[in-house]
Protein backbone atom coordinates (compact mmCIF):
# COMPACT_ATOMS: atom_id res chain seq x y z
CA UNK A 1 0.00 0.00 0.00
CA UNK A 2 1.42 3.17 -1.02
CA UNK A 3 0.46 6.82 -0.14
CA UNK A 4 0.26 9.67 -1.69
CA UNK A 5 -1.17 13.34 -0.34
CA UNK A 6 -4.14 14.29 -2.81
CA UNK A 7 -3.28 18.44 -2.14
CA UNK A 8 -2.47 20.86 0.21
CA UNK A 9 -5.96 20.45 1.85
CA UNK A 10 -5.19 16.91 2.72
CA UNK A 11 -6.80 13.39 1.80
CA UNK A 12 -4.59 10.60 0.55
CA UNK A 13 -4.42 8.60 -2.86
CA UNK A 14 -3.47 4.93 -1.97
CA UNK A 15 -2.22 2.65 -4.83
CA UNK A 16 -1.51 -0.91 -4.37
CA UNK A 17 -5.06 -1.95 -2.82
CA UNK A 18 -7.71 -4.53 -4.15
CA UNK A 19 -11.07 -2.91 -2.81
CA UNK A 20 -12.31 -6.75 -4.35
CA UNK A 21 -9.03 -8.81 -2.11
CA UNK A 22 -9.42 -11.12 0.98
CA UNK A 23 -7.69 -9.08 3.89
CA UNK A 24 -6.84 -10.35 7.09
CA UNK A 25 -8.63 -8.50 10.07
CA UNK A 26 -5.57 -6.45 10.46
CA UNK A 27 -5.55 -4.79 7.49
CA UNK A 28 -9.05 -4.09 7.06
CA UNK A 29 -8.38 -2.66 10.76
CA UNK A 30 -5.62 -0.39 9.07
CA UNK A 31 -8.19 0.58 6.18
CA UNK A 32 -10.85 2.26 9.04
CA UNK A 33 -7.67 3.93 10.95
CA UNK A 34 -6.69 5.47 7.42
CA UNK A 35 -10.12 6.77 6.53
CA UNK A 36 -10.46 8.17 10.47
CA UNK A 37 -7.32 9.94 10.27
CA UNK A 38 -7.74 11.32 6.70
CA UNK A 39 -11.32 11.52 5.92
CA UNK A 40 -11.19 11.78 1.97
CA UNK A 41 -9.13 8.92 0.82
CA UNK A 42 -8.82 7.84 -2.92
CA UNK A 43 -8.32 3.95 -4.17
CA UNK A 44 -6.87 3.78 -7.68
CA UNK A 45 -7.18 1.45 -10.05
CA UNK A 46 -9.98 -0.28 -9.00
CA UNK A 47 -11.89 -3.11 -10.79
CA UNK A 48 -15.26 -3.34 -9.72
CA UNK A 49 -18.46 -5.10 -10.34
CA UNK A 50 -21.63 -3.26 -8.70
CA UNK A 51 -21.99 -6.11 -6.33
CA UNK A 52 -18.45 -6.17 -5.57
CA UNK A 53 -18.67 -1.91 -4.79
CA UNK A 54 -21.28 -2.72 -2.13
CA UNK A 55 -19.21 -5.11 -0.52
CA UNK A 56 -16.28 -2.65 -0.41
CA UNK A 57 -17.89 -1.01 1.98
CA UNK A 58 -17.19 -4.21 4.91
CA UNK A 59 -13.89 -2.33 6.18
CA UNK A 60 -15.63 0.74 6.39
CA UNK A 61 -18.62 -0.18 8.77
CA UNK A 62 -20.60 -2.14 5.91
CA UNK A 63 -22.67 -0.20 3.05
CA UNK A 64 -26.29 0.80 3.44
CA UNK A 65 -29.49 -0.87 2.07
CA UNK A 66 -32.33 1.41 2.82
CA UNK A 67 -30.91 4.84 1.68
CA UNK A 68 -33.78 7.39 1.52
CA UNK A 69 -32.79 8.59 -1.76
CA UNK A 70 -31.97 8.22 -4.31
CA UNK A 71 -32.99 5.12 -5.48
CA UNK A 72 -31.51 1.99 -5.05
CA UNK A 73 -30.36 0.22 -8.39
CA UNK A 74 -32.07 -2.98 -8.89
CA UNK A 75 -29.06 -5.12 -9.45
CA UNK A 76 -27.00 -4.42 -5.81
CA UNK A 77 -28.84 -3.28 -3.08
CA UNK A 78 -27.62 -0.09 -1.67
CA UNK A 79 -25.93 1.21 -5.12
CA UNK A 80 -26.76 4.02 -6.64
CA UNK A 81 -26.32 5.32 -10.74
CA UNK A 82 -25.46 8.70 -10.88
CA UNK A 83 -25.16 10.07 -14.84
CA UNK A 84 -26.10 12.69 -16.72
CA UNK A 85 -26.81 9.71 -19.34
CA UNK A 86 -29.37 8.75 -16.85
CA UNK A 87 -29.61 5.46 -14.72
CA UNK A 88 -30.35 3.31 -17.94
CA UNK A 89 -27.54 4.99 -19.92
CA UNK A 90 -30.12 5.99 -22.57
CA UNK A 91 -30.71 9.66 -21.85
CA UNK A 92 -28.89 11.97 -24.45
CA UNK A 93 -28.80 15.64 -23.03
CA UNK A 94 -30.02 18.62 -25.16
CA UNK A 95 -27.27 20.84 -24.83
CA UNK A 96 -23.89 19.87 -25.18
CA UNK A 97 -22.47 22.98 -23.35
CA UNK A 98 -24.91 22.78 -20.89
CA UNK A 99 -23.49 21.62 -17.48
CA UNK A 100 -25.13 18.63 -16.11
CA UNK A 101 -25.37 17.08 -12.72
CA UNK A 102 -24.58 19.93 -10.98
CA UNK A 103 -24.86 20.38 -6.87
CA UNK A 104 -24.01 22.97 -4.61
CA UNK A 105 -21.98 22.32 -1.05
CA UNK A 106 -24.01 19.99 1.14
CA UNK A 107 -23.74 17.34 3.48
CA UNK A 108 -25.31 13.05 2.43
CA UNK A 109 -28.60 13.00 4.36
CA UNK A 110 -28.31 16.41 6.02
CA UNK A 111 -32.11 16.14 6.14
CA UNK A 112 -32.43 13.16 8.73
CA UNK A 113 -31.04 12.62 12.25
CA UNK A 114 -28.42 9.88 12.13
CA UNK A 115 -26.81 10.53 8.47
CA UNK A 116 -24.75 7.92 6.36
CA UNK A 117 -21.04 7.57 7.52
CA UNK A 118 -19.50 8.47 4.14
CA UNK A 119 -19.82 7.33 0.98
CA UNK A 120 -17.40 5.84 -1.63
CA UNK A 121 -18.10 6.85 -5.83
CA UNK A 122 -16.40 4.87 -8.53
CA UNK A 123 -15.71 6.13 -11.51
CA UNK A 124 -17.18 4.04 -14.37
CA UNK A 125 -17.09 6.46 -17.12
CA UNK A 126 -14.99 9.55 -16.79
CA UNK A 127 -15.24 12.50 -18.82
CA UNK A 128 -12.45 14.29 -20.60
CA UNK A 129 -13.99 18.10 -18.78
CA UNK A 130 -15.59 18.53 -16.10
CA UNK A 131 -17.39 16.06 -13.54
CA UNK A 132 -15.48 16.93 -10.34
CA UNK A 133 -16.44 16.22 -7.03
CA UNK A 134 -15.53 19.16 -4.53
CA UNK A 135 -14.66 18.98 -0.45
CA UNK A 136 -14.44 21.01 2.31
CA UNK A 137 -13.05 19.65 5.59
CA UNK A 138 -14.91 20.89 8.84
CA UNK A 139 -12.23 20.47 10.63
CA UNK A 140 -10.38 22.57 8.75
CA UNK A 141 -12.88 25.00 8.81
CA UNK A 142 -13.54 25.02 12.31
CA UNK A 143 -10.15 25.31 13.06
CA UNK A 144 -10.23 28.55 10.70
CA UNK A 145 -12.42 30.49 12.29
CA UNK A 146 -11.98 33.87 14.08
CA UNK A 147 -12.27 33.95 18.10
CA UNK A 148 -15.15 36.55 17.73
CA UNK A 149 -17.46 34.11 14.96
CA UNK A 150 -16.02 30.58 16.85
CA UNK A 151 -17.18 32.54 20.47
CA UNK A 152 -20.57 33.54 18.15
CA UNK A 153 -21.37 29.69 16.96
CA UNK A 154 -20.83 27.54 20.12
CA UNK A 155 -23.45 25.90 21.24
CA UNK A 156 -26.25 27.14 18.39
CA UNK A 157 -27.82 25.07 15.91
CA UNK A 158 -28.87 24.85 12.15
CA UNK A 159 -32.02 23.64 11.28
CA UNK A 160 -31.62 21.47 8.16
CA UNK A 161 -34.31 21.59 5.74
CA UNK A 162 -34.83 19.05 2.73
CA UNK A 163 -37.27 21.97 1.40
CA UNK A 164 -34.45 24.18 1.60
CA UNK A 165 -32.83 22.52 -0.89
CA UNK A 166 -32.47 24.73 -4.01
CA UNK A 167 -35.13 24.03 -7.13
CA UNK A 168 -32.30 23.72 -9.59
CA UNK A 169 -32.26 20.53 -8.38
CA UNK A 170 -35.92 19.84 -10.30
CA UNK A 171 -33.87 19.48 -13.95
CA UNK A 172 -31.97 16.44 -12.98
CA UNK A 173 -35.19 14.81 -11.98
CA UNK A 174 -34.59 12.85 -15.17
CA UNK A 175 -31.90 11.69 -14.94
CA UNK A 176 -32.59 10.32 -11.95
CA UNK A 177 -33.77 6.52 -11.20
CA UNK A 178 -36.93 7.83 -10.02
CA UNK A 179 -36.48 11.45 -9.82
CA UNK A 180 -40.51 12.97 -9.52
CA UNK A 181 -40.64 10.33 -5.92
CA UNK A 182 -37.09 11.49 -4.83
CA UNK A 183 -36.84 15.10 -5.19
CA UNK A 184 -40.96 15.68 -3.12
CA UNK A 185 -41.09 18.70 -1.67
CA UNK A 186 -42.26 17.91 2.50
CA UNK A 187 -40.51 14.27 2.26
CA UNK A 188 -38.66 15.10 4.89
CA UNK A 189 -39.40 16.41 8.68
CA UNK A 190 -36.90 19.61 9.66
CA UNK A 191 -34.12 18.45 11.45
CA UNK A 192 -31.80 20.36 14.19
CA UNK A 193 -28.02 19.77 14.52
CA UNK A 194 -25.14 21.31 16.24
CA UNK A 195 -23.37 24.23 14.12
CA UNK A 196 -19.91 22.73 16.03
CA UNK A 197 -20.08 18.89 16.74
CA UNK A 198 -17.37 16.44 18.19
CA UNK A 199 -16.56 14.07 15.50
CA UNK A 200 -18.04 11.00 16.70
CA UNK A 201 -15.14 8.94 16.67
CA UNK A 202 -12.41 11.02 16.64
CA UNK A 203 -13.82 13.98 18.86
CA UNK A 204 -12.26 16.55 16.81
CA UNK A 205 -14.46 19.57 16.23
CA UNK A 206 -16.47 19.67 13.16
CA UNK A 207 -18.10 22.86 11.44
CA UNK A 208 -21.85 21.92 10.26
CA UNK A 209 -23.28 24.24 8.29
CA UNK A 210 -24.49 22.55 4.49
CA UNK A 211 -25.75 25.79 2.56
CA UNK A 212 -27.70 23.24 0.71
CA UNK A 213 -29.84 22.19 3.76
CA UNK A 214 -29.04 25.30 6.40
CA UNK A 215 -32.34 27.18 6.59
CA UNK A 216 -32.00 29.38 9.52
CA UNK A 217 -29.84 29.44 12.80
CA UNK A 218 -32.80 28.21 15.43
CA UNK A 219 -31.10 30.42 18.44
CA UNK A 220 -31.17 33.74 16.42
CA UNK A 221 -34.01 34.60 14.26
CA UNK A 222 -34.30 37.54 11.97
CA UNK A 223 -32.03 39.65 10.15
CA UNK A 224 -29.02 38.94 13.10
CA UNK A 225 -29.32 35.16 12.27
CA UNK A 226 -29.12 35.67 8.47
CA UNK A 227 -26.02 37.78 8.58
CA UNK A 228 -24.77 34.94 10.95
CA UNK A 229 -25.31 32.52 8.29
CA UNK A 230 -23.88 34.07 5.49
CA UNK A 231 -20.96 34.80 7.08
CA UNK A 232 -20.79 31.11 8.47
CA UNK A 233 -20.99 29.92 4.34
CA UNK A 234 -19.01 33.03 3.26
CA UNK A 235 -16.51 31.31 5.57
CA UNK A 236 -17.09 27.15 4.92
CA UNK A 237 -16.91 28.14 1.37
CA UNK A 238 -13.44 30.10 0.82
CA UNK A 239 -11.64 28.51 -2.17
CA UNK A 240 -8.64 27.76 0.04
CA UNK A 241 -10.76 25.07 1.85
CA UNK A 242 -12.06 23.81 -1.64
CA UNK A 243 -10.51 20.39 -3.05
CA UNK A 244 -11.94 19.54 -6.54
CA UNK A 245 -11.27 15.99 -7.66
CA UNK A 246 -10.38 14.93 -11.23
CA UNK A 247 -11.79 11.21 -11.21
CA UNK A 248 -9.31 8.81 -12.97
CA UNK A 249 -11.09 5.78 -14.17
CA UNK A 250 -11.41 3.14 -11.88
CA UNK A 251 -11.05 5.94 -8.76
CA UNK A 252 -13.18 4.81 -5.83
CA UNK A 253 -13.32 8.01 -3.66
CA UNK A 254 -14.46 7.67 -0.13
CA UNK A 255 -15.22 10.36 2.41
CA UNK A 256 -16.28 10.75 5.39
CA UNK A 257 -20.15 12.71 5.69
CA UNK A 258 -19.57 13.16 9.74
CA UNK A 259 -16.29 15.63 8.46
CA UNK A 260 -16.80 16.51 4.94
CA UNK A 261 -19.51 18.99 2.94
CA UNK A 262 -18.98 17.72 -0.89
CA UNK A 263 -19.88 19.23 -4.29
CA UNK A 264 -20.33 18.19 -8.07
CA UNK A 265 -18.73 20.66 -10.70
CA UNK A 266 -21.40 18.94 -13.26
CA UNK A 267 -20.73 18.02 -16.66
CA UNK A 268 -20.87 19.24 -20.10
CA UNK A 269 -23.92 17.75 -22.49
CA UNK A 270 -21.44 16.40 -24.84
CA UNK A 271 -19.81 13.82 -22.54
CA UNK A 272 -20.91 10.68 -20.57
CA UNK A 273 -20.26 10.92 -16.76
CA UNK A 274 -21.13 7.68 -14.69
CA UNK A 275 -20.41 7.19 -10.86
CA UNK A 276 -21.54 4.37 -8.80
CA UNK A 277 -22.03 5.35 -5.35
CA UNK A 278 -22.90 3.53 -1.95
CA UNK A 279 -23.43 4.79 1.26
CA UNK A 280 -21.76 3.65 4.71
CA UNK A 281 -23.72 2.92 7.79
CA UNK A 282 -24.61 5.08 10.40
CA UNK A 283 -25.35 4.95 13.99
CA UNK A 284 -24.99 7.86 16.44
CA UNK A 285 -28.04 10.62 15.63
CA UNK A 286 -25.94 14.23 15.10
CA UNK A 287 -29.06 15.79 14.94
CA UNK A 288 -32.82 15.41 16.13
CA UNK A 289 -36.28 15.93 14.36
CA UNK A 290 -37.51 19.21 14.86
CA UNK A 291 -40.82 18.37 16.89
CA UNK A 292 -38.48 16.58 19.31
CA UNK A 293 -36.01 19.23 19.21
CA UNK A 294 -38.84 21.78 20.48
CA UNK A 295 -40.57 19.30 23.10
Amino acid sequence: MQLHRLSDLGGVRVDGVDLTARRTPEEDRALMTLFNQHGLVVFSDQKLTKRQLVEAGAPFGGTMSNVPVPAADPEAVGLSVLSNRGADGNLVPGDPDRMYGAAGWHTDQGYVAAPNRGKILYGVQVPEEGGMTGFIDGQSTYAALSEDLRSRVEGLHVIQSWDHMRPEASDERKYRQDGEKELTRGRFVDVVYPIVYPHPITGTKVLNFPPMWAARIAEVPGPEGEALARALVEHITQQKFQYWHRYRLGDAVLWDNWRFLHAASGTPGRYARTVWSVALRSSPELGRALQTAAE
